[in-house]
């Protein structure tokens, strides 16, 4: 069954963000990947932990191990 926005729980609406960023996110990354490593440039190279850094948050997307908006708050807030 639809809901429309205002149907919605906190939870529900909250969750529905968090996949909406992820994707959004996930598609992002992998576009600036294949941008960043599409340069021909051998000085153009990144550096190997800010490569790394990307493809670990690639991965952490594909398999939805984010963070849920409380914890990202809490740390936010810090």
């Amino acid at each position: 069954m639809n809901k429309t926005v205002n149907q919605l729980s906190t939870n529900e609406f909250e969750t529905l963000i968090e996949r909406a960023v992820d994707k959004r996110l996930e598609a992002w990354m992998t576009q600036l990947m294949d941008a960043l490593t599409s340069i021909d440039e051998p000085a153009s190279e990144l550096r190997p932990d800010f490569a790394e850094s990307l493809r670990k948050a690639i991965k952490q997307s594909q398999a939805s191990e984010g963070m849920d908006l409380k914890s990202f708050r809490d740390e936010m807030e810090g």
